[in-house]
């Protein structure tokens, strides 16, 4: 099987953050896609009068190229991130089964924690791949963890 390119990688990426934005929105939850790399996030979510901000990781996994979501040992660190810091998972669905995208949202320091759990942690490997059975049941369609933003 032939490497997936840069180039489509980050395409599917893209789509993963339209996705979370576009059911922000639907949510009517302000939100804005980040500059690429801004430092660990890629959504900011936020209250009109500025009051409360949060920030979302999207994580994509497009399933006609892989079976898992990949995080790395660094992401172990989330454990202590701040309460208004959050991780979107997103499984793109196939487009050759017009597959609807499936999602699973949380807290970033519960991320951080199911890293520190994985069974590679300890050891020499920085991958921390997550397959859709390992993710919380409870975390898909968790929108719930966006309530302080929505109207």
């Amino acid at each position: 099987m032939a490497r997936t390119p840069q180039w489509i990688k980050k395409l599917g990426g893209h789509a993963g953050e339209l996705y979370v934005a576009a059911e922000l929105s639907k949510r009517g939850i302000p939100n804005a896609l980040l500059p690429e790399n801004f430092s660990d996030d890629d959504i900011l979510v936020g209250k009109k009068d500025g009051a409360n901000m949060g920030f979302v990781q999207v994580k994509s996994c497009h399933p006609d190229r892989s079976k898992s979501f990949i995080l790395r040992d660094s992401h172990e660190a989330w454990v202590e991130a701040p309460e208004n810091q959050f991780v979107a998972f997103v499984w793109l669905g196939s487009p050759s089964t017009n597959d609807s995208p499936r999602f699973w949202i949380a807290p970033k320091s519960n991320v951080g924690d199911d890293c520190v759990a994985h069974r590679a942690h300890g050891t020499d490997n920085w991958e921390r791949r997550f397959h859709l059975n390992e993710l919380r049941t409870d975390w898909e369609n968790n929108w719930e963890v966006f309530a302080e933003f929505m109207p």
